[in-house]
């Protein structure tokens, strides 16, 4: 499956720059105020190539007194000395302005992306490798500032003082001004050729270098597999390629940038060449003055350092403009759809009817075919089958992750209305999930429990004695204020399992889902948590998914799936007696049971 973001459209830079411009969120002035800064330190510098023409036409050549050319010299001499003081000052203040849009900027659309990754479905993260995720998050947004920092009000600065130094030097001598203006062509087309492979070299550095963040992240959480099955110089060997494409193409780069300067800086030493033939053979025929060419060959080298400088300012803009397209296509994402109607809704009665529901997450590979069950409140329905039967995916759609409008068919209905018509949020909130593989974060115990909510301390407590998983917590001096590692490595999976318990519970849910809920603990803790479980289900709906028979002999229906429909229906002992396929899985649990 091709992933999501690899995938290049059409670019255009400068509708990504408005856009971008959209999350200024009320800096605007302070980055005019630095465009008209920057022009002013543009000024600054066109002015000072007359005080050096001053210098040598008046006072170094001229007809004064010596003591007036002394005195006139020190004048200029303060007079430079204050502009480049002033320069420095606006420069200054130019530069903390510019930062200051540029980080809000980042916060802006790093807290939108944010906002907007909490409100995509869940099929969007089935695309896209989480690595890759976090590389426009971290990465892409960081770039952007450069936009403001070192592109937008500093480019103005550098057209307006080309355009500033052109008219100088048409002011001082049109036929010299002429006579450079040849070369501009050349730079011009020069400068397209770089526009254009720089752009596109980019964009592949962009996907490349998000490919190799995905892998490294990837093989940073299954370390534990990578070195259980030996598998370090395979890993090594796929890094190498991945390593070795992003060098390639940073190469590629490197290549344009190397033919871009030194042409560029050719065509500055060709300029003052020129100048020096054609403006020294005027001065030698008396039709320029010497100052004046002195400061004509200032401009020269000014006029150049723009464009030198094009490269730099050209590729930051680059960076930041495709990290954008990565960025606005998160943002471009649908997110799952919030219907107002039920935006406040009560607290469910926890009654599920699926009416011949069909799903496939490939449509070439149906999961579901025309499943039909019913729970009513209170009831308790176990999920079994082999795997692959698609006793999960039940699970998904209940809590909505999946549409069934995009690959399936059929309804689902939760106290009488349909699914899609529930506000996603306010629908989970009526499920407490208990995984098999429970995800911690690097938190306490306690925000580990809540999600970081407001619990009561006694609906903690409950959901602690509830789940057996306050023994958990007394292993530690701290108790709940005890902080668990990332993903809470120092845990068992028991204990990891227990707490899984404890967060579904913390919320008082009135419909629990059990998915493998007690595949991972042992007999004795199994034992612990049914008991827990009688009190703990007493008024709620819930839909258990086991593999472990043992586990569900008590629900009110047991379905039996296969291959993804519903073979089988009713009882612990109406399934026996029926001796179909429950009854096999059973009776070879029976012969094999799990220690």
């Amino acid at each position: 499956m091709r992933v999501e973001e690899e995938s290049l459209g059409t670019f255009n830079a400068y509708t990504h720059l408005r856009r971008l411009m959209g999350f200024m969120r009320g800096t605007q002035r302070l980055l005019l105020l630095c465009v008209l800064g920057s022009a002013v330190g543009s000024a600054i510098q066109v002015v000072t190539p007359l005080l050096v023409r001053q210098a040598v036409d008046v006072y170094m050549l001229g007809t004064l007194p010596a003591q007036a050319r002394v005195s006139g010299l020190v004048w200029l001499a303060w007079a430079y000395a204050a502009l480049l003081a002033l320069n420095l000052f606006v420069g200054y203040g130019v530069a903390i302005g510019l930062n200051y849009v540029g980080q809000n900027v980042v916060r802006a659309v790093r807290t939108a992306v944010w906002r907007h990754f909490h409100r995509l479905p869940i099929p969007y993260f089935d695309r896209n490798p989480i690595g890759r995720l976090v590389t426009r998050v971290a990465n892409d947004t960081t770039s952007l500032s450069e936009v403001f920092t070192s592109v937008l009000a500093t480019g103005v600065s550098d057209v307006l003082l080309f355009f500033l130094i052109l008219g100088m030097m048409a002011t001082l001598d049109v036929r010299l001004t002429l006579v450079l203006a040849t070369l501009f062509p050349f730079l011009i087309a020069l400068t397209w050729w770089f526009k254009t492979n720089s752009q596109r070299i980019h964009r592949q550095v962009r996907v490349l270098v998000a490919r190799v963040n995905a892998f490294f992240q990837e093989n940073v959480q299954g370390i534990g597999v990578v070195k259980s099955f030996t598998a370090e110089p395979r890993m090594r060997s796929r890094f190498h390629d991945l390593a070795a494409e992003c060098y390639r193409t940073d190469l590629e780069l490197i290549h344009v940038f190397a033919i871009f300067r030194p042409l560029i800086s050719g065509g500055s030493t060709l300029s003052i060449a020129l100048m020096l033939w054609v403006g020294g053979r005027q001065v030698l025929d008396g039709a320029l003055s010497l100052g004046t060419l002195v400061a004509f060959l200032f401009y020269v080298r000014m006029l150049y350092a723009p464009i030198d400088e094009l490269a730099e300012k050209f590729n930051l803009f680059q960076e930041a403009m495709v990290g954008s397209e990565r960025i606005f296509r998160i943002l471009d994402t649908p997110a799952e759809p919030v219907p107002e109607a039920i935006a406040e809704a009560p607290r469910a009665k926890g009654h599920i009817v699926f009416e011949n529901v069909s799903f496939a997450y490939d449509p070439e590979k149906p999961v579901l075919n025309g499943i039909s069950f019913e729970a009513r409140p209170g009831e308790t329905v176990a999920l079994v089958g082999p795997t692959g039967s698609g006793k999960t995916t039940v699970t998904a759609l209940l809590l909505g992750f999946y549409s069934l409008g995009e690959n399936g068919g059929g309804r689902i209905l939760l106290d009488g209305v349909p699914l899609q018509d529930w506000d996603p949020r306010v629908l989970r909130r009526q499920f407490g999930l208990v995984q098999q593989d429970l995800f911690l974060f690097s938190a306490d115990l306690r925000q580990n429990v809540t999600l970081f909510s407001d619990v009561s301390d006694a609906l903690v407590s409950d959901a602690l004695e509830a789940s057996q998983a306050a023994r958990v917590v007394e292993k530690y001096e701290q108790g709940l204020a005890h902080r668990l590692n990332e993903r809470g490595a120092s845990l068992s999976q028991g204990e990891r399992q227990l707490l899984s318990f404890a967060r579904a519970l913390a919320v008082d849910p009135p419909l629990l889902i059990l998915d493998e809920a007690t595949a991972s603990v042992d007999s004795r803790t199994e034992q612990l948590i049914q008991e827990a479980l009688r009190r703990v289900l007493a008024g709620r709906t819930a839909v258990v998914v086991a593999h472990r028979l043992s586990t569900v002999q008590e629900a009110d229906r047991i379905l039996v799936l296969k291959k993804g429909q519903l073979v089988e229906q009713g009882s612990h002992s109406e399934l026996l007696a029926a001796n179909g396929l429950y009854a096999h899985l059973f009776r070879t649990q029976q012969l094999d049971p799990r220690p």
